[in-house]
């Protein structure tokens, strides 16, 4: 009888611990699976509408309490006859909605590691020597033959600062502006930028001339064109730079190391690679670190 006492108290002991365990906590703002090929964020640009509104933290957006809205008569409401053109002509900032994508439609961002061909290995400052950005290549992945023809991608959003035909060495190249005030802290934390600077991402030797124009909008995951080897590339592989610069620079010409090449297009071509205006890092701080990051909370 004394040891049927003694292992009811053991049980009942262990249950309550067992009741005490704290329950694993659920991921917060990361979207899909994390083998998916985008993860959002929410987004830093405020609209004038205060309905809604996003923590400094991942999460899901908070809506305000709903309250009681006076109803005002129509005069009041619709602006007299003259001032119309003066109100709707006032510019609206662009809004982003925020995602990070793979740059590659057919492969997610986990993928990426798997299929880097040349990573990055910067030069010193000034020097062209190297690799100021990251390769993505394969002869057989899954049941792929050939990276050839799969689709290219916007990885973040924001402007076209640039969209050249066949310009030597990087060949059907874009480049797409995100400026400071579309990232989220947990990308502006991370890198070395300011708020008077933009993230250029640039994504060469593509197939077929872009899909996108200089100066257009794009989102993130919009197809820009499908990897090739155009320009001095060898063999069909996506090339990634991501570089930290001065915001709305464009880029009508670049090109280097061609008798052809006029001066406007050489100019353009060492401002962005070596001229200490935009500075290169390692596009997997984006592309591995931050959506590890993320998966992870």
């Amino acid at each position: 009888m004394r040891y049927s006492k003694l292992a009811l108290l053991t049980c009942v002991f262990v249950l309550l611990l067992t009741a005490c365990s704290p329950f694993d906590q659920a991921p917060l703002g990361v979207t899909g699976s994390p083998v998916g090929t985008a993860i959002t964020l929410p987004t830093p640009i405020k609209t004038q509408d205060s309905s809604t509104s996003f923590p400094l933290a991942l999460g899901t957006p908070v809506s305000a309490a709903k309250t009681e809205v006076p109803v005002l008569p129509l005069s009041e409401i619709i602006p007299p006859t003259g001032e119309i053109e003066k109100v709707n002509s006032t510019p609206q900032p662009t809004v982003y909605t925020f995602q990070i994508c793979s740059p590659l439609t057919l492969h997610s961002l986990s993928e990426l590691r798997e299929i880097t061909s040349d990573p990055y290995r910067p030069p010193p400052p000034g020097k062209e020597q190297r690799h100021h950005g990251i390769d993505f290549s394969y002869y057989r992945h899954g049941d792929r033959q050939t990276i050839q023809g799969v689709g290219v991608q916007s990885v973040l959003p924001g402007k076209v600062a640039a969209s050249l035909v066949e310009s030597y060495p990087y060949g059907n190249v874009v480049i797409i502006e995100t400026p400071y005030s579309a990232l989220p802290d947990e990308i502006t934390d991370l890198l070395p930028i300011n708020e008077e600077e933009s993230i250029y991402t640039l994504y060469a030797h593509m197939d077929q001339p872009p899909l996108v124009t200089i100066g257009e909008e794009v989102t993130s995951c919009q197809p820009l064109g499908q990897v090739g080897k155009s320009g001095n590339a060898v063999e069909p592989h996506l090339h990634l730079e991501m570089r930290t610069g001065p915001t709305d620079a464009t880029f009508t010409a670049m090109g280097y190391y061609q008798a052809q090449d006029t001066e406007e297009e050489r100019k353009n071509y060492v401002r962005w690679r070596t001229g200490g205006e935009f500075l290169h890092f390692d596009p997997m701080l984006v592309l591995r670190d931050l959506a590890d990051r993320l998966i992870r909370q």
